[in-house]
């Protein structure tokens, strides 16, 4: 008996298998850029917090920097249950969005337009994108961006499965993924009008003022489900959320126009920006060059003229894509823009969202809708012959999609080497780490950190006390110690040494100075303090190991003293002018011979 002639994969399967492949690509390559990266700034808080709360409502509601995002304080809650910074851990939750997200883009694709060997560019310009890449790899940002991703598209898909049947599940469907969101970002808000325009422009028939009165008469129960819960959210965000919220200025609004649309937009759209200003590392900021800029708008008009003459309909698309970004734009400029100025526009984390939309765009302009009353779709009489013979057909999509691919890789790649090679923070924690380890518990001053490593923007946890015990359980941060240790600006452990701003004069007692034996000795300083993170040494001689107090205006703390020389470090209040020194409980008399108050410095390595 012949054995039977194998089946022959039909084109859409071939469709699927290569987007899957596509898929697979990307999250490989984005496994590459995440777990060799670290933490940074804001992730930092996030874990501390996480630490500091129990799991609990009011943990997770919590708003953090404007943003209500329970379904980020509960990851982070997950990453801060380890004993350490675990960043694989965080790094692997990250690639698990991203692989939620990518799914969802081709089931969208899918969903909308069919299994057409067309959906694989927009599907590439959403895995290529660079645009993307601050949003995936700032831990912070990935915990809401990459979510609001994962929602908009499966939104847009149950939307418009809705959209074809009107059958109720869907409805429930599509607000159920709608809720999800609105837990993780507040941009959700933007995907509720996405879909509603969808409805009106896709979906529905007339003049522009008919069109959305037929949508809402067509499919009021969505309406009315959409209205109960965007507004529901609404109303608990504005009255519950403490806001960013400034006025615009003439100045910042053109500068954030010019950097933000002009420049940011146009060439990410196309695989840029290329080349990437890391003045602020491990950060990037996107930074073309000029004739890039100005080749990516000449690319993009003659595009969108060609697609004009080659398909009816196209407008529309990028009419939603011009007033999404238009809607990006004045966020931004009515709350960041306005403390760090119109180059904030040239920040991708604050277009991320917009890759989605113009995913959906690029198919909603080149592809039509099967089940709308109005899509796109080929002109037959008016697109001349030769344009219609040259820019049809599978090999000019498939150029085009390898030359989006390509720029877009090359551009992420760029961006995270900074990451993986400039991170302040990550050689920090790296070197205080290896620093602290065998040494038992150090006694570590709570100082302000590096800058570079937490702004002072992250008040209170640009300081040592709160982040370091993120990475190292030997440390503490005590009041009082007989020997204190700092961190340098690379995150080595010293020990401490205070460079005097004040110091005690001589003692009346010869041979001993300041004689601490019976009752209580002031000592008194001279000028005072003055100064804020000041500690103050006491240099002693004592006959015998022993126990006293020191106060120092209000502050009263118990020193315990060795035989021999040593020293006392205590934290200075401010405008300290006065040590009050108390006698030995065990009668050991103690001689001090100096008191210096200033700021600890590194010394001699621990």
């Amino acid at each position: 008996m012949p054995s039977p002639t194998p089946r022959r994969a039909e084109p859409a399967e071939l469709v699927l298998v290569v987007a899957a492949l596509m898929v697979v690509a990307q999250l490989a390559f984005r496994a590459w850029a995440l777990y060799p990266s670290w933490f940074y700034a804001d992730d930092y808080r996030l874990v501390g917090q996480a630490r500091d709360s129990s799991l609990g409502v009011d943990y997770l509601t919590r708003p953090y920097d404007s943003q209500f995002m329970p379904v980020g304080r509960l990851l982070a809650w997950v990453v801060g249950r380890a004993d350490h910074l675990d960043w694989h851990l965080a790094a692997s939750m990250s690639l698990g969005l991203q692989a939620l997200a990518s799914v969802a883009c081709l089931w969208m694709l899918v969903v909308v337009f069919g299994r057409r060997w067309q959906i694989l560019l927009p599907l590439g310009v959403y895995l290529s994108s660079a645009m993307t890449m601050p949003a995936l790899m700032w831990w912070a940002a990935a915990l809401n961006q990459l979510p609001l991703q994962a929602v908009f598209f499966a939104a847009v898909a149950t939307w418009t499965a809705y959209l074809r049947g009107r059958r109720f599940r869907w409805i429930a469907l599509t607000m159920l993924v709608l809720g999800v969101g609105l837990l993780c970002y507040v941009k959700t808000l933007l995907v509720f009008v996405v879909l509603a325009y969808v409805a009106v422009a896709y979906f529905s028939s007339g003049g522009v003022l008919r069109r959305p009165w037929t949508a809402v008469r067509r499919y009021w129960p969505a309406a009315l489900a959409g209205l109960g819960v965007g507004g529901a959210f609404l109303v608990y965000y504005v009255t519950q959320v403490p806001q960013i919220v400034a006025t615009g200025e003439a100045p910042v609004a053109g500068a954030l126009a010019r950097s933000m649309l002009g420049r940011a937009l146009v060439v990410g759209m196309l695989g840029g920006p290329w080349r990437w200003d890391d003045f602020n590392p491990p950060v990037g900021i996107a930074d073309p060059p000029s004739a890039a800029v100005a080749a990516s708008w000449v690319f993009v008009v003659v595009a969108a003229i060609l697609l004009v003459l080659l398909r009816r309909r196209t407008g529309r698309a990028w009419l939603l894509l011009l007033a999404y970004a238009g809607a990006a734009y004045v966020l931004l400029l009515t709350t960041r823009a306005q403390i760090v100025g119109g180059t904030l526009g040239l920040e991708y984390r604050y277009l991320t969202d917009t890759v989605c939309v113009l995913v959906l765009c690029v198919g909603l302009a080149t592809m039509s809708v099967p089940g709308a009353v109005e899509s796109s779709e080929p002109r037959t009489r008016t697109r001349p012959r030769w344009l219609a013979t040259r820019a049809s057909g599978l090999v000019p999509t498939v150029a085009l999609i390898v030359l989006l691919v390509v720029s877009g890789s090359i551009s992420s790649v760029r961006y995270v080497l900074i990451w993986h090679h400039d991170n302040p923070g990550a050689d920090f924690v790296t070197t205080a780490s290896r620093g602290l380890a065998g040494h038992g518990t150090v006694d570590l001053a709570d100082e302000p950190l590096p800058a570079e490593v937490m702004s002072g923007l992250t008040a209170p946890y640009d300081r040592s006390g709160l982040f370091v015990p993120l990475f190292a359980d030997n440390v503490r941060f005590p009041e009082v110690s007989s020997r204190l240790a700092v961190l340098d600006k690379d995150g080595s452990p010293h020990d401490a040494v205070i460079r005097p701003n004040v110091v005690s004069g001589p003692g009346p007692v010869p041979g001993c100075g300041w004689q601490v034996a019976n009752g209580s000795t002031t000592v008194p300083l001279e000028g005072g303090a003055g100064f804020e993170d000041t500690w103050l040494r006491i240099g002693y001689l004592a006959s015998a190991a022993d126990s006293m107090s020191v106060r120092v205006g209000d502050l009263t703390v118990d020193a315990s003293v060795s035989r021999g020389l040593g020293n006392i470090f205590v934290r200075a209040p401010f405008g300290t002018s006065s040590v009050t020194l108390e006698a030995p409980r065990d009668g050991a008399t103690v001689c001090v011979d100096t008191i210096e108050v200033g700021p600890p410095e590194p010394g001699d390595p621990l």
